[in-house]
């Protein structure tokens, strides 16, 4: 990698890791500002760093990671009896949301393949953002906050079936190729049935070798990474998904002995490469669909936010949860999923997603992970303020944002006085410029310059309105350089 490369790509990490501080600091996602950082400095921004190949694997290790992390941080003893009620909701969510996605495109477009892959996609909430919601509703420990948990769990389950399902729907699939597909999804169903079944019924056991993994720090870091890539590899030999590994080995090393130690050991390495996966997700959106196609994305990102929601909503009341569970719960799962861009990515790759449909699914995507938590603050208040009789929609807006639209206004009342007085400022500049242009003639530098000869004392500084030291103009009439004035 040549130096100027090295140092484009340092300053665009340095730029993302800033950027993911100020959001912390707004109480918005971090990774909204990696995402931001990696559009604005990517291929279709200023151009700063390409998305490599490089890059594209550290965020598919990545992936795994999150995985890894998911299953080792999970208890299923806590979700026992939540899971068949949350693995309900998400197979009701997905199969609504692809069914109202290709009712919409069949109307729109006559595509098919493309609206089940947003389908899809749209169906899968963002773990970590529907989190930091959670924590900063404080309703982790609710009755909504265990609810939203277990169907963030299930759903992240969900995604490994899914890709495979992605995979049977590349074109030009013969009966052997859906017949072997299919075998898949039973071998991956059944393997997810039988650890969760395994597993909770036992509460921990004792993890191969785990003394050795907590005697050095170094070591323990590289025997956690080396479970989880090998759980990985295993599980692409076996042609499966190695996402399906990785999450069965955290589930395996959870409901261990090793699972505190292993979660305090990988969690540096997976922040680290979560943190590329979402700057390349920024490299992959391109800036130019995105300002050309503004309004499209706005409305595409509205109905998708409000939509969702709803039918979060709608399908938690039919499951029998009280309005008050269902309400947050569905609110906390409106945003979409970072494992989203993981199905984009493979139907993109086997053909079943249009570029098109890639480019405005990854757009609608990033931007609902910034926009979710000003939906789901704005969404809670209204809804106290319909409680006590405010109902019209301009009140509603007014009052529920009204914390931001302060902020706003004085925020843009100081960028505003600022702006002016920078304004005021180049004018002064401006106008001092245009008298000294016309104290000295008019005429700051001539297109061309040829000097006088040597002999002639009427020699005038050609560069700059104000001369050199002792090369003054001559006026008509004084004497020449040299002579005393009598």
């Amino acid at each position: 990698m040549h130096t100027q490369d090295l140092t484009a790509l340092a300053l665009v990490l340095a730029a993302a890791v800033i950027a993911g501080l100020v959001m912390n600091r707004l109480r918005l996602p971090a990774l909204a500002g990696f995402i931001l950082v990696g559009t604005v400095l990517g291929p279709t921004g200023f151009g700063l760093i390409e998305n490599s190949t490089a890059i594209e694997t550290l965020a598919d290790l990545g992936v795994l990671m999150l995985l890894f992390i998911l299953g080792m941080e999970l208890r299923l003893q806590s979700f026992r009896r939540l899971l068949p009620l949350a693995i309900g909701v998400t197979l009701a969510q997905v199969a609504v949301m692809t069914g109202v996605t290709v009712l919409l495109a069949q109307v729109a477009s006559g595509e098919t393949t493309s609206a089940v892959v947003i389908g899809f996609m749209l169906a899968i909430s963002s773990t970590a953002v529907a989190i930091k919601m959670m924590d900063d509703a404080e309703e982790t420990q609710t009755r909504a906050g265990k609810l939203t948990t277990a169907v963030l769990v299930a759903q992240d389950l969900a995604v490994i079936p899914l890709l495979l399902i992605i995979n049977a729907m590349a074109p030009h699939q013969g009966a052997a190729d859906m017949a072997l597909i299919v075998g898949k999804l039973v071998v991956a169903g059944g393997l997810l049935a039988g650890f969760i079944v395994l597993l909770t019924r036992i509460k921990s056991f004792r993890f191969p070798a785990s003394e050795f993994f907590m005697k050095d720090f170094d070591v323990g870091t590289l025997g956690v990474l080396g479970i989880c890539f090998a759980a990985a590899t295993l599980s692409g030999l076996l042609g499966l998904s190695p996402a399906l590994g990785a999450f069965l080995a955290g589930l395996a090393v959870g409901h261990s002995t090793l699972r505190r130690t292993a979660i305090t050991l990988a969690q540096p390495v997976q922040s680290i490469l979560i943190f590329i996966f979402f700057l390349s997700v920024g490299l992959l959106i391109d800036l130019h669909y995105v300002l050309t196609h503004l309004w499209l994305i706005v409305i595409v990102l509205g109905v998708v936010t409000v939509g969702k929601t709803a039918l979060n909503l709608l399908v938690l009341q039919v499951a029998g949860q009280a309005g008050e569970v269902a309400f947050p719960a569905a609110l906390f799962l409106s945003p979409v999923g970072e494992f989203s861009f993981v199905l984009a990515t493979a139907g993109t790759t086997v053909g079943a997603l249009t570029p098109e449909g890639h480019k405005l699914a990854i757009a609608v995507i990033a931007l609902s992970l910034l926009v979710s938590p000003l939906w789901f603050v704005g969404a809670r208040r209204a809804h106290l303020l319909a409680m006590r009789g405010i109902t019209e929609a301009d009140a509603l807006f007014k009052e529920s944002y009204a914390r931001e639209l302060l902020f706003l206004k004085h925020w843009g009342g100081r960028a505003a006085k600022v702006g002016a007085q920078a304004a005021a400022a180049a004018s002064a500049s401006s106008q001092a410029a245009s008298r000294g242009i016309e104290r000295y003639g008019g005429q700051r530098r001539p297109p061309s310059f040829t000097p006088p000869p040597e002999e002639s004392d009427d020699y005038l500084e050609p560069w700059g309105d104000i001369p050199s030291p002792g090369i003054l103009p001559t006026a008509p009439g004084a004497p020449k350089r040299g002579e005393e004035k009598k």
